[in-house]
This record gives structure tokens, C-alpha cells and sequence, in this order.
């Protein structure tokens, strides 16, 4: 229940199940031993869209499922780790893309390969295809079983991993899941293999020749297929020299051929293309701080001064904004005819003679259903101009009663009269006395 907790403390379920932690575990564990959670699982459909423009289509779990599935992977993940080889660096403690744990880390054994590893030729990078889509209960069940005969644990994990007999994006059990399939080939890859790197479903391997390049090329897609039922993405297979460019989890890391191990300036990094641009292109601090951890681990340096440069203006802005005084979406006095409002708060500027000519007020209009039921919430709009009725008035009810007494002044209305006035706010002439 922490784990399924963390990072998700605010959202209001979580914080009434673990405000009755004792009770909801206790309902857990029954509703497992009974085989009753089999009928309460549950997914919502979302369609995310990668930077690159790809959608993905999400099965996001819910809570009950999602706490489940934490469970699992507490019960299996200790069997894993027992026979890890840390050849996939994935979705794991301490490791990815740039893990600080150098053992760990994709761009270290990257640089590794392509700067030291003189010995080596060729490369070979392949990655599978849908790798989610095509692993089945039944290749799942055969991995699981090299690592422990408890049959509930097994059914267990099938029942709350699976969605339609394949693993869903976007799950706590469906990387680790597909560890267990891949760990056979991970062994498989460190023991035939003299260089080989998996992280998720792109792989990396380094041979001495072309020939042996070529050669594993066919023995990993026979080897997913046969054994794995997972295709291999023939259009992204790719056989190279080391001496070309190595592009790999959106590191370029390019090989000075005319130096040796001990030498410096062995070769450079890069990131690739596509992620530069965008990095370009970032405006928000999360976005920044993401590329900023990426362009540390290659030569970017002016790219970095560059963004460096573009986020401190937009922070500047930024504050510009956050600080700017009853701030809300615009509404012309025009659309506010007819309906009944609350003024919060108003700003009143004068001319250069302190004269009174300019406001701005920050409002409230009660929020409406589709058939016309208040929902109990306010919706904030801000009017401002040169409304000089207006400013008269409010200016004379602050100097008669003060701003902070007379706010939140109700049942405001307006209206047109040779000019935009409140309801009611002026003494209008009915008839011309003789």
C-alpha cells in the first residue's frame, strides 16, 4: 500500500485508504484468499501522445488494482534480482539511462564500447516489436516457472499483470514482467556475446567481425521467436562498424579511430537530432531539468548555454505572470448583462491629477450544470477599463464604508445606461418635474 502510495499521496482515494490502512490491507488479504479481487479489477482506457508524436494507448490501473499489482512485484521481484545479470538496465533501483551508478548506466557502457573497447568492430542494435502486445500468459508462465514452482504466485500475477492476454502500458507489473521473460536471453546474451546491453526492448550487442555481427543478428531474432514469441523489428535492425557513428537511446557517441584507449579525446557524445531539437524548443522547468540531466552525459556545452540562456528569460516572465494582481480569464462587460455576479477583489488606478479612471475587477459567477443546477463552485473572470460610473461608485463605497468591510459585495449586476453601470447604483430620473 506505500508503494502504490507514493507519488499519488494527494489524489483523494489514496489519502482515504491510507487513512484506514489497517482496514483496507485487511480487505485486501481477504479478497485475495477468497479469489473475490478477481471480480473487482479494473482499468481506464487513456491515449498518451510521446514527444515524438506516437500515441500510446494506456490501461491505467485503479487503486484497488494498482495496489495489487505493487504486491505482486514485492512477491517476485526478490526471485528476479536472485538471478539478475543486470544485462537489461531498465525500470530497475539504481539503474538507466543515466544512472549515476556507473556499473548501471546505459551512456557509461556506451562510451565504454565505443571509446575503450578497441578490440571490437561491429555492432549489432535491434529491438522488438510491440514487445508488450506479443508476450503472453503462456511465455510469461514458462519464465516464472524457472524461477519458482509456487503456483499461486504465478496465477496471482497473470491475473492482476495481464489485460486482455497482453501486458499493459503503463502498469507497475509489466516491466518487471518482462524482465522475467527476457531474463533467459539476458543470460543467454552475457554468456555468447563479448559486448551486450538491453534496456527495454532495444538491445545492443558487440561482435569482433562482420561476420559474427551478421551471424547473431539471425541467432537473437531466432531466439525471440522460438523461444519468446516476440518478433524482432526488422526496419530498425541495424549492422554497423564501430568506427561509424553509435546512436542508442538517444545518445550519438561518435569514435576517434586514430586514437588508442589511453589516449585523450578519444571520441565525443551527442544527443540525437530530434531530442536537441526539442530540448530547443523546452519551456517549462520539469522539461529543462529532464534535458539538462541528458546533456551533461555529452558535449553539448553551447546547446546547454543556449536553453541556460532561454530559461532564465522565461523564468523572468514567468514570475512576471505568477505576481500579476487578480488574474483570471478576461469577460467584457458586455456578456455580464443579464447575470448576477460577486466582486472578490478590485484595483482602482488614477490619472496623472490622481483622479480615479481605471478598474479592475476580479469576479465570481456561480457555475451551472448542463441542465441548470448549480454545481456549488464559482468560476473567476476579471473585467477592467475606463468604466468611469463604475469607478465612481466603487470608489465612493470605499471611501463611505472600507475595502476590506464591504468585500465580497453579492448580487452584482450590470448594465447599460449611456455608458456600463451597476444595477441600481445611480438615481435615475422617472419623470421631469416642472
Amino acid at each position: 500500500m506505500t508503494n502504490a502510495a507514493e507519488g499519488h499521496s494527494n489524489k483523494t482515494e489514496v489519502e482515504r485508504m491510507m487513512a484506514n490502512a489497517d482496514a483496507y490491507a485487511k480487505s485486501v488479504v481477504a479478497s485475495i484468499a477468497s479469489g473475490e479481487y478477481k471480480e473487482h479489477l479494473g482499468y481506464r482506457k487513456l491515449t498518451k501522445q510521446n514527444p515524438n508524436g506516437k500515441e500510446r494507448k494506456i490501461d491505467s490501473p485503479l487503486l484497488f488494482t494498482f495496489v495489487l499489482q505493487h504486491l505482486f512485484n514485492i512477491m517476485a521481484k526478490p526471485l528476479y534480482d536472485w538471478h539478475d545479470n543486470k544485462n537489461g538496465i531498465n525500470c530497475k533501483p539504481g539503474c538507466g539511462i543515466t544512472s549515476s551508478v556507473k556499473a548501471n548506466s546505459v551512456i557509461h557502457r556506451l562510451k565504454h564500447l565505443v571509446y575503450d573497447r578497441r578490440d571490437l568492430g561491429w555492432c549489432v542494435i535491434i529491438d522488438q516489436r510491440k514487445c508488450y502486445e506479443h508476450i503472453t500468459p503462456k511465455i510469461f508462465r514458462r519464465a516464472m516457472r524457472r524461477l519458482t514452482d509456487d503456483r499461486e504466485l504465478i496465477e496471482f500475477g497473470i491475473t492482476v499483470g495481464f489485460v486482455d492476454g497482453h501486458l499493459p502500458i503503463g502498469t507497475p507489473t509489466s516491466p518487471l514482467m518482462h524482465h522475467i521473460v527476457m531474463l533467459e536471453f539476458d543470460q543467454w546474451s552475457k554468456q555468447a556475446v563479448p559486448f551486450a546491453m538491453r534496456y527495454a526492448d532495444d538491445c545492443l550487442f558487440a561482435t569482433y567481425t562482420k561476420e559474427e555481427a551478421n551471424a547473431l543478428k539471425w541467432r537473437v531474432q531466432n531466439f525471440w521467436w522460438y523461444k519468446l514469441q516476440i518478433r524482432a523489428k526488422a526496419s530498425a535492425i541495424r549492422l554497423q562498424p564501430l568506427a561509424k557513428e553509435v546512436s542508442f537511446c538517444g545518445y550519438v557517441v561518435h569514435r576517434n579511430p586514430r586514437k588508442g584507449v589511453a589516449d585523450h579525446d578519444k571520441g565525443y557524445t551527442t544527443l540525437r537530432q530530434n531530442i536537441r531539437a526539442r530540448a530547443s524548443r523546452c519551456r517549462r522547468d520539469e522539461s529543462w531539468a529532464s534535458y539538462y540531466g541528458l546533456l551533461r552525459h555529452a558535449d553539448g556545452y553551447n546547446l546547454m548555454k543556449k536553453i541556460e540562456e532561454k530559461m532564465k528569460l522565461r523564468q523572468l516572465t514567468e514570475k512576471i505572470r505568477i505576481n500579476r494582481s487578480l488574474d483570471a480569464p478576461n469577460i467584457n462587460p458586455k456578456d455580464l448583462a443579464g447575470k448576477v455576479f460577486t466582486i472578490f477583489d478590485y484595483d482602482i488606478k488614477s490619472d496623472s491629477k490622481g483622479t480615479p479612471n481605471w478598474i479592475k475587477c476580479l469576479i465570481g459567477i456561480e457555475e451551472k450544470d448542463e441542465e441548470g443546477n448549480p454545481t456549488g463552485r464559482m468560476k473567476a473572470f476579471e473585467f477592467h477599463g475606463s468604466y468611469m460610473y463604475i469607478v465612481e461608485f466603487m470608489t465612493m463605497a470605499e471611501h463611505t464604508f472600507g475595502k476590506k468591510n464591504m468585500l465580497p459585495l453579492e448580487e452584482m449586476e450590470i448594465e447599460n445606461q449611456c455608458g456600463y453601470i451597476f444595477k441600481g447604483s445611480t438615481n435615475q430620473m422617472e419623470y421631469i418635474e416642472n
